[in-house]
């Protein structure tokens, strides 16, 4: 998942990644100790060895902090305004990663895309990075994802009849 930066003091927060089983949910860590809070609305799922103080401190946190930040599709530690691009991409088994530029990594399920799902590991290991950083094209199976799509949660509906 990716840290959320700008978040002072000594807690990392990782904003919440596609999961179809949970709710908007972020994940805060101090050391080895970590939680997990809902967002909508905020309330404590899980704690791991946080003091009360420590949720405190992370609830503070929300509270403090300007609600739309936390909507879904919204990205993380964005400058507002800005344009996300891709240095590099990675498909594994089961996700779709993208490195950014600005030094975020983000992802989502493979099963967004059928052309990659479907796709051998040679055809998905093949890419090329389109629009100055903006997508990302997979020449042999001609499927093309933007960084943007990814952030908003946009996926390929498979063809009807298939």
């Amino acid at each position: 998942m990716p840290t959320i930066k700008g978040i002072p003091g000594p807690h990392r927060l990782f904003f919440w990644s596609f999961d179809c089983a949970e709710p908007t949910h972020v994940h805060a860590q101090r050391e080895r100790a970590t939680c997990k809070f809902w967002l909508d609305p905020v309330v404590l799922a899980a704690n791991h060895g946080l003091t009360p103080r420590d949720l405190t401190a992370v609830r503070r946190i929300f509270w403090n902090t300007e609600p739309a930040f936390w909507r879904p599709g919204v990205s993380t530690a964005a400058h507002p305004g800005s344009d996300p691009r891709v240095k590099a991409i990675e498909v594994t088994a089961d996700l779709i990663i993208a490195h950014l530029v600005d030094g975020r990594t983000i992802s989502v399920p493979l099963a967004w895309s059928w052309r990659l799902s479907d796709a051998t590991p040679d055809q998905r290991a093949h890419y090329e990075i389109i629009g100055d950083g903006t997508g990302v094209h997979w020449p042999a199976i001609d499927e093309d994802i933007s960084v943007r799509g990814m952030l908003e949660r946009t996926l390929a509906p498979r063809p009807a009849g298939r």
